[in-house]
């Protein structure tokens, strides 16, 4: 059975809404449409691997892998079911530890559909995704991954399909500029909006990912053939300034801001509607979880957005250089969000990388203060643990990279024992990173925070995008264990 908040998200789906002359003109004709997502795993039958199903490098799903040989045609093929004809998007998870792009086509029932390239990783435990779309047939359809270089495919994991029915694409919408990339602004007020994006065209093959507000990513590149468009539907939290809070970086322009990039940005059709009471996930943090204007710089907060369907919004109001004391005290950060707070909603609370000095009882006391206003409101407080800094002590990180900070105050388990003082539920993201950065090790981790060479900056706290979206992976995964609200509305 549904909550009345997702039945309310949905009636609200059915009512388009088209921003004419900075006005909302709701149309009741573009109805969004409901989506399943199944995966396919490489290494389970009827998928079939030329190559061997191995499961040296953690990370994957399932029991395995295919590593496929290294030929051209050495492929992995997926056999898959659709209840009608129609668009499907495919998200095929890899691993490319090699330092060259394995190109492949995607061939669907035979037929070459379109091509795609897997892009290093960085290393073969360092898993990612790629997404496209494809026309598929009403019941069983072969998915071929056929590499077309003597390097082969990257390790592959598992596909998964996204299908529904695409209604026709409302045109170009007046509010975006003919340009490379597709910039789209509208002049509304702050809250929360559904937006459908049509992605695609009807005469040429495009290549197109989609951002909003502050560098905040939705949509990682889609490749889609001439003649494949796909809808794409998802709740927008819309703030002024709409990055961080207190305006480092920069305000932005007001209203909502939509950027369609990639190699080649294809867009059918933009509309945009006023949300009727989503699930809003308000994330309290500092600058690991922030909404960072400036690249390279990522929050874990702005990918964080990609794996939440509509229905759901990220409310980020992480600020850099924020403590668990400052957050709580400054005006535009707990005290503006707490009143926007409502019964149900989310609020993630992460600090400790600026608690270098915090005591013990006021570091419980910041958080207690913020837990018991949270409750207050009726929302949901959960804690999450800091993320770690890549500070290694040969292969172990150190004291310091794990929150231990200058008083000897063990940050993390002070989080810990708070929540289970309060009966507040906790996401452990320190020991999860920790976890991951230390199976990277001190030279391979470097690739999740800023690298000089890459990045033009050398920085082991902040994240890089691939960084944050190994980081929100992890805040997913602590979402699942503890069960919380948001589980019904992860992609």
């Amino acid at each position: 059975m549904r909550s009345p908040r997702q039945r309310a998200a949905l009636l609200s789906a059915g009512l388009a809404a088209t921003l004419v002359g900075g006005g909302l003109m709701t149309s009741p004709t573009l109805a969004s449409a409901a989506v399943a997502e199944t995966r396919y795993e490489a290494e389970a039958a009827p998928a079939t691997c030329d190559g061997t199903i191995d499961s040296n490098h953690n990370g994957y799903s399932g029991t395995g892998f295919c590593n496929g040989d290294n030929e051209v045609g050495a492929a992995s093929q997926f056999t898959v079911s659709t209840s009608e004809a129609g668009t499907s998007t495919i998200t095929v998870h890899y691993a490319n530890g090699a330092t060259a792009d394995r190109p492949a086509d995607v061939l669907v029932n035979g037929a070459k559909a379109l091509s795609v390239s897997f892009e290093p990783t960085g290393a073969w435990n360092s898993w990612t995704t790629k997404t496209a779309a494809v026309q598929l047939s009403p019941g069983t359809n072969t998915i071929r991954l056929s590499p077309t270089s003597a390097n082969g495919l990257p390790n592959v994991d598992s596909l998964d399909i996204e299908a529904g029915s695409s209604p026709q694409p409302p045109g170009w919408p007046s509010q975006c500029a003919r340009s490379t990339p597709i910039v789209c602004r509208f002049d509304i007020a702050p809250g929360n909006y559904t937006v459908t994006a049509w992605i695609g065209d009807r005469d040429t093959a495009g290549n197109t990912s989609m951002s909003v507000e502050a560098r905040r990513r939705v949509l990682p590149a889609v490749s889609t053939a001439a003649g494949t468009i796909t809808q794409h539907t998802y709740t927008i939290n819309v703030r002024n300034p709409e990055g961080q809070p207190t305006g480092q970086g920069g305000t932005g322009n007001p209203g909502l801001n939509i950027t369609f990039a990639g190699s080649a940005p294809k867009l059918s059709g933009l509309t945009v509607q006023a949300a009727t009471n989503p699930l809003v996930v308000y994330l309290a943090g500092d600058s690991t979880t922030c909404d960072q204007p400036v690249a390279p710089w990522t929050g874990w907060g702005q990918l964080l957005t990609t794996r939440v369907s509509a229905g759901a919004v990220v409310a980020n109001y992480g600020d850099s250089g924020e403590s668990s004391g400052s957050f709580l005290r400054n005006s535009a950060l707990f005290p503006t969000m707490k009143p926007l707070i409502k019964r149900n909603d989310l609020v993630l609370i992460q600090f400790g990388h600026n608690d270098k000095t915090t005591s013990a009882a006021d570091f419980r006391g910041n958080l207690t203060s913020m837990i018991n206003q949270v409750r207050e409101r009726g929302g949901e407080p959960v804690l999450v643990t800091p993320p770690v800094r890549r500070q290694f002590n040969g292969t172990r990180l150190t004291p310091t990279a794990l929150h231990i900070n200058g008083v000897g105050v063990d940050l993390p388990a002070e989080m810990r024992r708070l929540g289970s003082t309060l009966n507040v539920p906790v996401i452990d993201l320190t020991a999860k990173s920790k976890a991951l950065v230390e199976s990277m090790g001190p030279n391979e981790s470097a690739r999740l925070f800023l690298r000089q060479a890459e990045d033009g900056h050398r920085d082991d706290t902040h994240f890089s995008e691939y960084g944050a979206g190994r980081m929100a992976d992890l805040v997913v995964e602590g979402v699942r264990e503890r069960n919380l609200s948001l589980v019904s509305y992860l992609r």
